[in-house]
């Protein structure tokens, strides 16, 4: 691999993403080189779709993303690493009256905490608190260090990734049918709004097919695909038979 691969893989990235995106190839190069694992920090979900656009361009390490539990958002990148490995660690967020807090609370009061956002993985909401993932590295910090959440005290103490526990997952489901498959169509019966307007989503980068941004209209999806819009939230697709006008039946089964 050469200068070449780097520019490209570099290529197209806003600045900020360039200096993330830079740390990620020259680890992955020490990964190829000396061998043993090497760690990024985590990912957005943009950031994960451009990853594995440009994933041809890294050096010969081989790539794995995992953040934390089965169905993180944000995930971190290793390179030659198992996902036992990776310097991942849970916080337990717990207190009276948090019912009403929201992910942006959460958010807000780790930021003012001085943590740069990379180094924080998912927020799980659940009854009376929340879990947090965080790079193993400021773990120990958080849990000394956050103290309430809003107006709210609150008591933060790690716990291993093992003992989470997760909330059972739910779902709303929306049945409809669909003249075909494409992403625009499913999309716009997802959202309520027209192909339109759906394709406008598609275009702004809104739209994601199993955690990757889809850039095409007409991207054909498949049975259990999931599909991430943000600000609407994510579901899973069901694809059932066709009608006597030959739609096609689709449940939709959204993440609550």
């Amino acid at each position: 691999m050469g200068l070449s691969d780097k520019n490209k893989f570099l290529s197209g990235l806003e600045i900020e993403e360039k200096n993330t995106f830079t740390k990620l190839y020259d680890r992955a190069q020490r990964a190829a080189k000396f061998g043993g694992a090497m760690f990024g920090d985590f990912l957005s979900m943009g950031e994960i779709s451009h990853l594995a656009q440009r994933e041809k361009y890294l050096p010969d390490a081989e790539l794995c993303l995992y953040g934390g539990y089965e169905d993180a958002e944000r995930k971190m990148a290793g390179f030659n690493a198992e996902e036992d490995e990776f310097p991942i660690a849970a916080i337990k967020i717990s207190g009276k009256n948090l019912d009403k807090l929201t992910h942006r609370d959460y958010l807000g009061s780790l930021m003012g905490l001085g943590l740069e956002r990379e180094k924080l993985g998912d927020i799980i909401i659940s009854d009376g608190g929340a879990a947090l993932i965080a790079h193993a590295d400021v773990a120990e910090y958080i849990a000394a260090s956050l103290l309430s959440v809003g107006k709210y005290p609150v008591s933060a103490e790690t716990a291993a990734l093992q003992e989470l526990e997760l909330p059972e997952r739910r779902f709303e489901e929306k049945g409809g049918t669909v003249a075909s498959l494409r992403l625009d169509s499913v999309c716009a019966l997802m959202l309520g709004k027209g192909r339109g307007a759906a394709g406008d989503f598609i275009h702004a980068g809104r739209v994601f097919v199993n955690g990757i941004a889809a850039e095409k209209m007409d991207h054909k999806l498949n049975d259990g695909d999931i599909i991430t819009v943000r600000g609407f939230g994510k579901a899973e697709l069901e694809i059932g038979g066709k009608s006597k006008k030959d739609r096609i039946f689709v449940t939709l089964k959204k993440y609550v």
